[in-house]
């Protein structure tokens, strides 16, 4: 009897184990762990959108390839960089990048004033004597751009960084150009923009400005006289074809800012925000050594067709008083900008 009654017993201890095993859902399952669950979510990477109008192959392009490699070996991989290039994520425009359809985009400084009429002083003539000015203002640790950024505060971008196609020199088709005076009367294309607009004026010609598709058929045509244009463009675009004279003026940057969605940056850490702005910075000597790789044969084709050469130091141009004129023009975009660069340069 008591041995059945042991049996009985042991058989109901079974039981309510296998029941209370069944309602916690089996030893074969595990509950959820929280920290397995942040450290998976941790470790998957921040994928940046980069939009471009430009082609791979282009100095923009050079920027957006080595910024890539250098923003994920730097970061090992936590930040990924996509490129798209041609326009193929969003159009010419910041608004893709203060919406976040684009994580980073770029632009010239001059497309992006009405956003912040500011930005205008990075293009103003005759501010920056060498490419090595021009790269210090810009640098990330400059007070110039926190400056500038303070200015963008509440668009949804901030510049990022910054990178040169080249200063602006004057290409005319009919006379040689030295002097303020040689201008007058001239018709000179400029970029549509009021700081190159103000500039041309300054050194004493009309401005014209017009898109880049208007260009050629209008020297053709004689509507205008010359145009704005870096050297390291005259031979891409085939204008050592058509004009007589390029006059090594340098009078204005051109320059491309690149930009990124302020969320976007948020989502970085520290750390990797100072890892992006290194990258800009070396990305855009990788643009820079290219263009400076290419000149020579540069000069070598526009001399195989004539064209002349007139170096800067043949120049008489008073750039001071230009540069001062136009900073007139620009005071109440620029505040006192302008006077705390010229004071960083050493140049107040």
């Amino acid at each position: 009897m008591l041995k059945k009654r042991l049996t009985k017993i042991a058989a109901l201890c079974i039981a309510s184990t296998l029941l209370l095993a069944g309602c916690s859902g089996g030893s074969t399952k595990s509950s959820p762990n929280p920290d397995s669950e942040k450290d998976s979510a941790a470790a998957a990477p921040i994928v940046l959108k980069f939009s471009d109008v430009n082609a791979e192959q282009s100095p923009a392009g050079i920027f957006c390839l080595k910024f890539k490699e250098l923003v994920e070996e730097r970061t090992e991989g936590r930040v990924q960089i996509e490129n798209y290039f041609g326009g193929t994520l969003t159009a010419n425009n910041i608004e893709g990048t203060q919406t976040g359809i684009a994580d980073l985009s770029q632009h010239d400084v001059s497309e992006v004033t009405d956003l912040c009429a500011a930005l205008s002083i990075l293009e103003a003539p005759f501010l920056f004597d060498s490419e090595e000015e021009l790269f210090k203002v810009t640098a990330p640790d400059s007070p110039i751009m926190d400056r500038l950024n303070e200015e963008l505060s509440g668009t949804g971008v901030r510049l990022l960084a910054t990178y040169s196609w080249g200063n602006q020199n004057l290409l005319t088709t009919s006379k040689p150009v030295y002097c303020e005076e040689d201008l007058k009367g001239m018709k000179i294309r400029v970029i549509p923009s009021q700081i190159f607009m103000e500039t041309m004026s300054a050194m004493g010609a009309t401005p014209s400005p017009m898109g880049w598709s208007e260009v050629v058929t209008s020297l053709i045509t004689k509507m205008i006289d010359g145009t704005g244009m870096p050297f390291s463009n005259i031979v891409d675009t085939g204008l050592h074809e058509i004009e007589g004279y390029c006059i090594m003026t340098g009078h204005n940057p051109t320059l491309s800012g690149v930009f990124i969605n302020e969320a976007s940056w948020n989502k970085l850490s520290e750390d990797d925000q100072k890892i992006l702005e290194q990258a800009g910075v070396e990305a855009r000597q990788a643009v820079y050594e290219s263009f400076a790789a290419n000149e020579e044969a540069a000069r070598a084709a526009i001399a195989e067709k004539g064209m002349v050469i007139i170096e800067k130091d043949e120049l008489s141009f008073d750039t001071d008083a230009i540069r001062d004129s136009v900073a007139e023009k620009f005071k109440d975009d620029w505040g006192d900008i302008f006077q705390e660069i010229m004071e960083y340069l050493g140049k107040a």
